[in-house]
């Protein structure tokens, strides 16, 4: 359909032209700035008083690359231990006699029970390694508060492990060089932990915090981490109080943290050792400071030194050598042997944190939680009082009545704008899916997620203004001595105004910390009506150069919504590929609806303070259907693209089962194959036609008729394997069958026993047999059990797996030769029924020959997976 343009379309052509470059000169500096494009790296040849990115990724090279595998169980795991104890020691060997430096390596061991991703387990592990550093002066105690940083070298499965954590390692042992380099003397102790057990469940810092003679001077930690390769080093986590990201504020060299993380990251599903040192086994204050962009390569075998962001680790010890300053030279640093004491209880409590946001990496914006309560009140306040401040000439209730009422009028049209810019992208992302035969086209290229949804929003934005006129104003104008589009632009501005404030005060109420962001829209929109209605009086409401004086103002803000904005789309777009498939006809929808729903946000915080002045220009209907051919237009070429590449990789978990009795005797062999976002298995096959055909299955496969995967057959990754729905189980071939292992099996160690009341204790032992590179060895537990030897001898909360009988999870870990013994307690003569599961990480010939046949653009990860099952 032809549009048809008048004087007034071409201006607002124009308008939405200078917006749309405006917006992407805005977007061209918030990529450099989360790709870290303003951070030079130092080169390897840098001054030995500074931090170089070059001198840490050769470390990042050697433990992914040159080691191969740092995961437990593995060779490579206790070489990347010599390897870093070796880094140490050099620097001991370097150091001038003004330092103390004392460096162990420990084995630790113990038990507990903890939710994990919403479930309750057991974890019981042994020797387990850790690696310390603790750099002092020559006259320090040993009972003087330190400062504790806090990485882990251990790996995922299948994954070398560049970013997660090599870079963290890399990141520690430079900053570890530049104390003893530099020549600074720390007034306060600081700890280096290289812990190696926090992929199993956080097991390295549990070990340090339960038994180590260090863990009662600590006084802060730093807890580095990485949920991708590089981009923003963000504080995810803060506490308790706000004394660490104060110091953070004070001390970061490129600030990047924001306080809304900390209500973010509590649904996420993961977790890091902050929640050790802070939270279950310690009331330590600190930094939970994580990698977040390239979160593509999160947890794959792509994540390897190759993918690192340029000038990512650079910040990273910029930042993480000035915190160690800040800390160690804080009079607030006291041992964590100390946090109890009723003076520093009280203080501890009277401080319930803060907000906290950086402005585009350059510097932070810090206050407290207390003046939030005072400043963030401040908005709703100004917007309860402007009806009596807008008729203060010819003050009358009924004046102020009528423009209450419409202040409220344009309160409730932007709040429908913003629901419809959220509503709108969702149902075209529907539509869209009706029409193609994959989900998440733009899972690879992001910008199509931009091109598909952010005009839909737009739309959706627009449509309360084009039927503001159908309502009108409940003021007289002819009364009020002004223009009608005067007393309109009025009540649409207060009224988002309004809108804005609400949500502040929302925020405030619910005791989150992000409500910093519409606080800030707030301010800014009233800086821009006064700079707008001053022009307005020389300009007219309707005029450019007016809406100019209104956009400029705004200016500050609009730059960092996009930043605040675009990093949490790109943040979300990437985690989508690890999500979780929900079974259909929901789960295919779901990654499509959440990111469009997020970018709708994202357009309403960014676009929406515009509207209420620039609503006239834009929403006039030739530009609403210069909108819509653009949706349509973006939902056809996206559908044109494959959601998938190297850069951004399908995720498949391949596990090869084997189902045993007792030493010797294997009873059947399997492939069981699950996916972890909406494409289903179905979908890999049939982009996948070699692998289809080595697993002899129809490339036209149905799940109505495919033999699926039970949940009780992951065990072995329980509780992640709840990231799977629709798994498939094939038939493994003949020679994997015949294998020449010694299995894993259990049996009784000697006569169980009955005590007075009735119950009966069974004493057993699990041995490992001749696996190798066991990562770890699961347990489920069903029947009436009422204690056992694990955690001292309390029982997690019971599990219920598919409508089965409630049981109790163990997770046990750590290399030894030594079986496993414990008992298990019944309550009465019932039988105890033990599922074992052994995941290893040696693959046979035919699962390697399997697994090459996957096309380059998934990403698998393959294991073996020992079961048998035991009643007593």
């Amino acid at each position: 359909m032809a549009l048809r343009f008048n004087s007034d379309d071409a201006t607002g052509y124009k308008l939405l032209l200078c917006l749309a470059l405006m917006y992407g000169l805005m977007s061209m500096l918030v990529h450099s700035i989360v790709h870290m494009k303003f951070v030079k790296p130092l080169a390897s040849d840098a001054p030995l008083h500074r931090f170089s990115e070059d001198r840490a990724v050769e470390h990042v090279r050697v433990l992914s690359q040159e080691i191969d595998g740092r995961q437990e169980g593995r060779p490579g795991f206790r070489e990347a231990a010599r390897y870093i104890k070796g880094q140490l020691e050099m620097m001991k060997e370097r150091a001038s006699d003004k330092f103390r430096i004392e460096i162990e390596e420990t084995f630790v061991d113990g038990s507990f029970n903890m939710m994990f991703l919403g479930h309750s387990i057991s974890l019981g592990y042994r020797n387990h390694t850790n690696i310390l550093m603790r750099i002092s002066s020559v006259d320090s105690l040993d009972t003087d508060p330190s400062v504790l940083i806090n990485g882990h070298f251990d790996s995922p499965l299948g994954s070398p492990g560049a970013g997660d954590c090599g870079s963290c390692v890399a990141s520690m042992l430079e900053v570890g060089r530049l104390i003893v380099d530099s020549g600074w003397i720390p007034p306060r102790p600081v700890i280096f932990l290289f812990n190696g057990a926090e992929e199993l469940f956080m097991l390295g810092a549990h070990g340090f915090m339960e038994k180590h003679r260090w863990r009662d001077t600590i006084g802060a930690f730093v807890n580095v981490e990485a949920s991708g390769t590089g981009g923003l080093d963000l504080v995810c986590q803060s506490g308790p109080g706000s004394w660490p990201s104060r110091i953070y504020a004070q001390s970061a060299v490129y600030p990047m943290a924001h306080s809304a993380a900390q209500d973010v990251f509590p649904v996420i599903p993961g977790d890091t050792d902050y929640r050790m040192f802070s939270e279950d086994y310690g009331n330590i204050p600190g930094l939970d400071i994580i990698f977040i962009l390239g979160g593509y390569f999160y947890h794959t075998s792509y994540d390897t030194v190759e993918r690192l962001l340029p000038g990512s680790i650079q910040a990273r010890g910029d930042n993480l050598f000035s915190l160690i300053k800040g800390f160690a030279n804080s009079s607030m640093l006291q041992s964590f042997n100390k946090q109890a004491s009723p003076e520093i209880t009280i203080h501890q409590d009277k401080d319930d944190g803060a907000i906290f946001f950086d402005y585009l990496s350059w510097f932070m914006v810090f206050y407290s939680r207390r003046l939030a309560l005072v400043l963030h009140k401040i908005p709703i306040a100004v917007f309860l009082v402007m009806p009596f401040l807008l008729n203060l000439r010819e003050f009358s209730m009924t004046s102020c009545l009528a423009t209450f009422s419409d202040l409220t009028k344009g309160f409730l049209f932007h709040a429908l704008g913003f629901l419809l810019a959220i509503v709108s992208p969702i149902m075209f992302s529907i539509l869209r899916l009706l029409f193609t035969n994959y989900s998440m086209n733009w899972f690879s290229r992001p910008y199509l997620a931009y091109l598909m949804f952010i005009p839909c929003s737009l739309v959706g934005l627009l449509i309360p203004r084009t039927i503001w006129s159908c309502f009108p104003l409940s003021q007289d104008v002819s009364v009020l001595q002004t223009s009608k589009e005067a007393v309109s632009d009025e009540a649409r501005f207060w009224g988002a105004f309004g809108f804005f404030s609400s949500l502040t005060m929302a925020y405030l109420l619910a005791g989150l910390s992000g409500g910093f962001l519409t606080f800030f829209t707030c301010i800014s929109m009233l800086a821009a009506w006064l700079s707008f209605s001053v022009a307005a009086k020389y300009y007219g409401h309707r005029s450019l150069r007016s809406i100019l004086f209104y956009v400029i103002p705004m200016v500050p803000y609009l730059a960092y919504s996009v930043y605040f904005g675009g990093f949490l789309a790109q943040f979300l777009i990437e985690k989508t590929g690890m999500m979780g498939s929900i079974p259909p006809p929901y789960g295919y929808f779901i990654p499509d609806i959440v990111v469009a729903a997020t970018i709708g946000v994202v357009t309403s915080v960014c676009v929406g303070p515009l509207i209420p002045v620039c609503g006239h220009w834009l929403a006039r209907s030739s530009i609403l259907q210069f909108l819509l051919q653009l949706i349509v237009i973006g939902l056809a070429v996206s559908s044109q693209f494959f959601p998938y590449s190297m850069a951004a990789p399908k995720r498949v978990v391949l596990q090869q089962t084997y189902l045993t009795s007792g030493p010797n005797h294997l009873e059947n062999a399997s492939y069981e194959i699950s996916v972890v976002d909406s494409n289903s298995l179905i979908f890999l096959f049939k982009h996948a036609p070699d692998v289809a055909k080595e697993l002899q299955t129809d490339l036209d496969l149905s799940f109505e008729i495919a033999n699926l995967s039970r949940q009780e057959n992951w065990l072995a990754l329980f509780p992640v394997s709840f990231l799977f729905t629709r798994s498939l189980k094939f038939p493994a071939k003949e020679s994997t069958a015949k294998l020449d292992l010694y299995f894993p099996y259990l049996i009784a160690s000697k006569p169980q026993t009955i005590s007075d009341n009735g119950s009966r204790r069974v004493y057993l032992e699990l041995s490992l047999g001749s696996l190798e590179e066991i990562w770890v060895t699961v347990l489920n537990i069903t029947g009436p059990l009422s204690s056992w030897s694990f955690a001292d001898n309390k029982l997690p909360a019971p599990e219920t797996l598919n409508g089965g009988p409630p049981s109790y999870i163990c997770r046990l870990s750590g290399a030894s030769h030594r079986n496993w013994t414990f008992w298990l307690e019944a309550n009465n003569d019932e039988e105890l029924r033990i599922n074992v599961a052994v995941l290893d990480q040696q693959l046979t010939s035919e699962v390697k020959k399997l697994k090459s046949l996957f096309p380059e653009w998934v990403d698998v990860i393959a294991y073996s997976s020992f079961m048998s099952a035991y009643t007593f």
